[in-house]
């Protein structure tokens, strides 16, 4: 049923003949439909049992006044990023056989060339902490994906956010207690380098805390790898590190998110022009802002969290920096594509 009323829509669409250039033809469309249905966007976490791309896709499109919106809607899935359940993995397995192997292979010096590089850099590994710097990164998928034994893993903005809840006559005295306790866990368990995972940076706020926490953590070197970041995120995460001088901390993101599809007013002058379809998907974003979040605001952040304008979801969750109009769940009267769970 759900699929009748959908394929309906694009003989509809078909029908018309002056649809605008950058629009896809609507065979096309239907082919990218069925695929993202069937290979792509089959699984949805934060919709559990009830996803159904097919049927999440058809109430979403409910949810606009005209055939011409529902078809900018239809096209700008041509332009949005999803990472499926194989994709995730893979950015794993990219992590330790990419940026982290580059890392150790820098910093315990070692020769390439050496017929014993292998055996060396799997030795390292093991003296390695490797860890998370938000509930999001997912470290058992790392294990299990690259075959690694991880143990006694901390999400390190839990614990900072734990240091943040004390008095604030005693927060500084209970935090460098814990640097100390943490210093010391790692020497006894013979961590003697630590990698931090993120498996989504949007601005970078989320992870400012953690970055600074490392700042005192001189006897060890640290690599910091976000597998999926946006150009604002990486921005800033280069600022911090090189604002403080925190030298003994590496950064290297596995995908940096291109500019041309981030719809912020922030892009910068070099960057590429935004796609005709992309312009029109923020200006429907701007005129239907309180459509979607069901009130008015005072501030708005349609283009999502500090209107970022990411178009970007794996299987797992929605990022809130992308557009509110594929994500937000609060208003009954508005049907998201990718309803984002809060963590």
């Amino acid at each position: 049923m759900v699929e009748k009323e959908l394929f309906e829509l694009f003989n509809k669409i078909a029908e018309r003949n002056d649809w605008p250039e950058h629009y896809e033809k609507p065979e096309i469309l239907k082919l990218r439909i069925e695929y993202y249905a069937k290979k792509l966007m089959d699984k949805y976490d934060s919709a559990g049992q009830l996803w159904d791309f097919l049927l999440f896709l058809k109430n979403w499109l409910k949810n606009t006044d005209s055939i011409d919106e529902k078809i900018l809607l239809i096209n700008s899935l041509s332009y949005f990023t999803f990472f499926n359940t194989d994709q995730c993995k893979s950015l794993y397995t990219e992590a330790l056989y990419g940026p982290i192997f580059k890392w150790l292979i820098e910093i315990k010096n070692y020769d390439i060339l050496d017929k014993e590089l292998n055996d060396k850099i799997n030795e390292s590994i093991q003296h390695t902490y490797i860890s998370a710097a938000t509930d999001s990164a997912d470290i058992t998928a790392m294990s299990h994906t690259n075959d690694l034994r991880l143990d006694n893993m901390i999400t390190w903005r839990s614990y900072i956010k734990n240091i943040k809840t004390e008095p604030e006559e005693t927060k500084e005295k209970i935090k460098k207690i814990k640097i100390e306790l943490c210093k010391n866990d790692l020497s006894n368990y013979g961590y003697k380098q630590i990698v931090v995972l993120e498996d989504y940076v949007g601005t970078g706020d989320q992870i400012k805390d953690v970055i600074d926490f490392f700042g005192s953590f001189t006897e060890w070197k640290i690599l910091f790898v976000p597998l999926v970041i946006c150009p604002q995120g990486d921005n800033a995460i280069i600022k911090i590190l090189n604002d403080n001088k925190y030298n003994h901390i590496s950064y290297e993101p596995l995908s940096i998110l291109p500019w041309e599809l981030i719809l912020s007013d922030d892009r910068p002058s070099n960057s590429n022009e935004l796609k005709q379809i992309l312009v029109d998907l923020k200006e429907y974003a701007k005129n239907n802002y309180n459509k979607v979040m069901g009130t008015e605001i005072d501030s708005p952040q349609y283009l999502g969290y500090k209107n970022t304008g990411s178009l970007f979801a794996q299987y797992t969750n929605c990022p809130d920096t992308t557009l509110p109009l594929f994500h937000h769940k609060e208003n009954l009267n508005w049907h998201p594509l990718f309803p984002r769970s809060e963590r």
